[in-house]
């Protein structure tokens, strides 16, 4: 029986391989849907390589199985599957693709249709995100969306990184983009009430995860971000996360594995032969003629006391910026399930991501889930968006100032070539400074662990009433818990030796809830006429609060015990809470003619708790026209032109982002005085402060050619008026500042973007692109006649937010190895006495340009890409120049000036002579330190392949594909910059940098 069953099994199987074997001959049309033929679509069998490409007629003809299918395709159109299902004729009307040549425009309250959208936004879809191994999508946007420029400082994995869409348009308040997931504006500010200067603040935005996302909309002009009023000054970046698709259940597994490992960069430090003869001369230059001897030192020579001050044996070199990084371990893994049953969407999805950072003592780890539902039931549709995200983030301060538990701190400027890792026990070995991997001992060392979750709820209901009438009410729920917990060792730590270690614990939570409520009108009439209006209104309440308690004398610290709740004993705790509110009304109209000629209009009215009495209310709105040229007669069926729009916007929005008490007459406890309870000032009413207006103008163009080459260009002019600034105030006051509007700053530029699909033949696709962004930021207004100076910047009408204003270097006078400035504030004669030297403009920390470029291309499974960034006309200041290898302080020199300081056998020298102390100020600020900015890197290269699904699906895998990616591969840098990256913070300023780290990946994609 058995026998029998299986023979039959055999017979059925073998029939159908030879009714699949069975090729014949297809022929059909491909046609858009106006009947238009569609010439050069690739027609593929699926799961093979073989296909063929449409004839100008749109015709083809194909060898295939009777029971096979087509799989259609053509830029600009959806991609179809056309069953064979025995036919020998199969005509296919291909549909615009939504997501190419007609994209939808997501803003948060609603989406337009991208060929009626009147504003200048950027969208980038998810295999841009994809492409990249950083917790943090917003880094996957740098190069990739014209204007958008990240400025982040450190390598290290979910360290916060600002972020300018189009230009800093603030002088003091805030400066970040308002951040909007699925329709729901969030929390998107960093914790820095705990530590100010450290520049290792939790980024929010690592909390969500990249594989949840569909798209990324980067709203930029008035058109597009007025609606948000004044909220928006700064530009919106919308997230759509990933929702239920049309079809069967599908499961997707992404795994990724790899490494971590130092990037290439300009900071060769000496050895230790290099450090010891620089050591000796300096110390031959500071005492001319003397012997150790002579100084009551039983030494005949400099090089022999050296040797012997260091315990040096003359021939070991110890490399301590290698002994604190390593090959850290990168693992992210991704599953979701989606799919759509009747009228109801599903997707849901867990990730986990684990990644070590470049140097010890940095990583993150982030576990992260996701729910997305929505279903239709006749007039009504509701929904739900919820996420939750737990990080655990493990790093050290990273303050440009410099840090005793930092391990690149002590290693630049703790340590030397000279100095080696361990004594003869095997024990870290105590100097003048801690111990570069002591401070960060596994078990001993101190800790600054930063711990959040985040909750996102996002529930909504829409009723249709029919004419295009709705109603829809959306609740947005974001609420952010973080624990940041410091511990300084009782070990190693000078800020924890003398008490036996001190833990803080920091906690914090941030809450904002928005309800929005929304009644649209969408209709058409008369084939011809367009309306879409929607009047809004929107209630959103934030909360903050946080809790500080400290502990010291640790008594088991040297055990490893170093959790807050093993302290001996405790010191002063503290509580803080603040809430704002925010009150909105808006409209937002649209109109379209003939699918030609498009008007938007918005307007919003917002009243905000954070600003006086006087000025709560303010309002903002927003024109816009476009034009649609090819939609007339004289281009309408144009072969070439296929789509040619102008548009243009003007309008206003603000700015909010201050402390949310900065306009009330503000006290503080605590502050007792013998036994009672005392309140000081910690600010000064001003009922006057007001909004900060920015005034917002684009013109731009949209031009494609045979639907394959897409360019983009735009003009914009920002100009930001009532510009909030804190401004110093006399101490006699009771406080230090007193934010105020003060002045105007702008921004003027021009972006320009090209996409284009090279090649499109049969299995061979190529694409490429690049985007170009010129930006030009001026303080146009002070309240004051007088600049606001500081040591090497300075902040003074018309002249760039972030200038450089110093004392000019003009190089090494070659008679005595002294060093020397320009005189005068212009001209060329120069001085070696560094006072009387006069500042000078040197240039400012702002790029003139940025942008990206890339390609990518597909053959047969086979997947390529690579993408570029760039920036050029920026400056940088290596304010930690004197400490972090030019010093004259013994500390581990530069390879450049341990082998090319000025000497009597080295007189065309590029350093001036080292001389311990610096006599001659050879390491005060100046231009000296300043480098050029400019850098092309390679962001990303990453090789896939993709098994044929004839293989697979036998496997009842639909899609397996294989790849490996490179991040951050090659950096080409200025000629005259030294350090690890000319990526630096907002200021220009860099300082004890972490190095740059390149992430190697392979990984494999499963659906299901």
């Amino acid at each position: 029986m058995v026998r029998k069953i299986l023979l039959t099994l055999i017979a059925v199987l073998g029939l159908c391989a030879y009714g699949f074997a069975q090729n014949r001959q297809v022929t059909g049309k491909v046609a858009d849907a106006q009947g238009k033929p569609v010439a050069g679509a690739t027609i593929m069998i699926d799961g093979t390589s073989t296909g063929t490409t449409s004839a100008a007629d749109g015709r083809f003809s194909i060898s295939a199985p009777a029971n096979g299918t087509l799989v259609i395709s053509f830029i600009g159109f959806e991609t179809q599957s056309v069953a064979i299902s025995g036919k020998t004729t199969v005509n296919v009307t291909l549909v615009e693709d939504a997501h190419a040549i007609d994209d939808v425009v997501v803003t948060g309250y609603g989406v337009q249709r991208k060929a009626s959208f009147t504003g200048a936004a950027s969208i980038v879809g998810d295999d841009v995100l994809a492409k990249r191994t950083d917790a943090n999508f917003v880094k996957s946007l740098e190069g990739s969306v014209p204007g958008l420029q990240m400025n982040n400082s450190t390598s290290s994995p979910g360290v916060w990184g600002s972020v300018y869409v189009r230009g800093r348009g603030s002088l003091s308040s805030g400066t970040q983009p308002l951040y909007v997931i699925d329709g729901m504006p969030v929390n998107s500010d960093i914790e820095d009430n705990f530590d100010s200067s450290g520049n290792i603040w939790f980024d929010p935005m690592a909390s969500v995860n990249p594989a949840d996302i569909e798209s990324v909309t980067v709203l930029k002009d008035a058109a597009a971000t007025a609606i948000y009023g004044s909220r928006a000054a700064n530009g919106v970046i919308v997230i759509t996360t990933k929702k239920g698709a049309q079809g069967n259940f599908n499961l997707n597994v992404d795994i990724k594995q790899g490494f971590v490992s130092m990037a290439n960069n300009n900071m060769e430090l000496a050895n230790a032969q290099e450090t010891a003869k620089l050591f000796a001369g300096g110390y031959s230059a500071a005492y001319p003629g003397m012997k150790p001897s002579d100084l009551g030192v039983p030494f005949d020579n400099w090089d022999d006391y050296i040797a012997a001050d260091y315990g040096w044996d003359g021939k070991s070199s110890y490399d301590w910026i290698d002994a604190i990084t390593r090959h850290g371990y990168y693992q992210d893994y991704n599953l979701s399930a989606s799919g759509r049953v009747g009228q109801t969407g599903y997707y849901a999805s867990m990730g986990y991501l684990n990644t070590d950072g470049l140097v010890i003592g940095s990583d993150l780890e982030r576990f992260s889930g996701r729910v997305n539902l929505d279903s239709k039931f006749k007039f009504l549709t509701l929904g739900v968006n919820s996420s939750y995200s737990y990080s655990i983030q493990n790093g050290f301060s990273q303050s440009t100032a410099g840090s005793m538990n930092s391990p690149v701190t002590l290693a630049i400027s703790g340590r030397t070539a000279l100095d080696p890792f361990y004594d003869e026990n095997g024990d870290y070995l105590e100097g003048n400074y801690p111990h570069p991997l002591a401070v960060v001992d596994s078990k001993t060392g101190s800790l600054y662990r930063t711990k959040v979750q985040t909750v996102n709820a996002n529930p909504y209901l829409q009723v249709d009433f029919g004419k295009g009438i709705y109603a829809k009410t959306t609740l947005g729920v974001n609420i952010t818990d973080q624990n940041i917990y410091t511990y300084y060792s009782a070990l190693y730590d000078p800020n924890g030796v003398d008490s036996n270690g001190l833990g803080t614990d920091f906690t914090s939570k941030t809450s904002v809830i928005t309800w929005t409520n929304v009644l649209g009108w969408n209709y058409t009439f008369n084939e011809k006429h367009a309306v879409n209006l929607m009047l809004g209104q929107e209630m959103q309440r934030k909360f903050y609060n946080y809790s500080v308690l400290e502990g010291t004398d640790f008594p088991f610290a040297g055990e490893g015990m170093r959790d807050l709740s093993t302290a001996g004993s405790w010191n002063d705790s503290a509580y803080y809470k603040s809430e704002a509110t925010l009150a909105s009304y808006f409209v937002d109209a649209h109109y379209a003619y003939d699918d030609k000629y498009y008007v938007s209009g918005s307007f919003r009215r917002d009243g905000s708790s954070v600003f006086g009495s006087d000025n709560r209310w303010g309002n903002f709105w927003s024109v816009g026209a476009k034009w649609r040229i090819t939609g007339e007669e004289f281009l309408k069926d144009n072969e070439i032109v296929t789509n040619a729009a102008l548009r243009l916007s003007y309008g206003t929005v603000g700015n909010q982002d201050i402390s949310w008490y900065q306009a009330r007459s503000f006290y503080v406890a605590g502050y007792n005085y013998n036994s009672t309870p005392g309140m000081i000032p910690s600010g000064v009413s001003n009922q006057k402060l007001t909004w900060e207006v920015a005034k917002k103008f684009d013109v731009g163009f949209d031009l494609s050619f045979i639907n394959r080459i897409h360019l983009t260009f735009d003009y914009y002019n920002e100009e930001t008026s009532e510009a909030l600034y804190e401004v110093p105030l006399s101490m006699t006051s009771g406080t230090t500042t007193m934010m105020q509007n003060i002045g105007t700053i702008r921004n003027r530029g021009i972006e320009f973007s090209v996409n284009a699909a090279v090649m499109q033949k049969r299995d061979f696709r190529w694409n490429a692109y690049a985007n170009v962004t010129y930006n030009q930021n001026r303080v146009v207004k002070l309240a004051t006649d007088d600049p606001i100076e500081t040591d090497f910047q300075i902040i003074e009408e018309g002249r760039p937010y972030r200038q450089f204003y110093m004392k000019e270097y003009a190089g090494v006078d070659y008679d005595t190895g002294k060093p020397l400035w320009y005189l005068n504030e212009s001209g060329d004669e120069t001085t070696g006495d560094y006072n009387a030297a006069a500042k000078r403009y040197v240039g400012s920390a702002d790029p003139k340009v940025l942008g990206g470029f890339g390609t990518s291309v597909n053959w047969k499974g086979l997947d390529f890409n690579i993408d570029f960034t760039y920036r050029l006309g920026g400056k940088v200041y290596n304010y930690g120049a004197p400490f972090t290898g030019y010093g004259m302080s013994l500390m581990s020199p530069l390879r450049e000036v341990a082998v090319d300081s000025w000497t009597e056998d080295n007189k065309g020298a590029k350093h001036p002579q080292y001389i311990p102390g610096d006599p001659y100020n050879a390491t005060k600020d100046s231009s000296r330190f300043l480098y050029s900015g400019n850098y092309l890197k390679i962001g990303n290269i990453t090789l896939g392949y993709t098994l044929p699904a004839k293989w697979t699906k036998k496997a009842f895998i639909q899609k397996l594909r294989v790849y490996v990616s490179l991040d951050n591969v090659y950096t080409v840098m200025a000629d005259d910059f030294v350090g690890y990256t000319p990526e630096t913070f907002t200021s220009g300023i860099m300082a004890w940098q972490s190095p740059a780290n390149r992430t190697f990946t392979g990984g494999i994609q499963l659906t299901f």
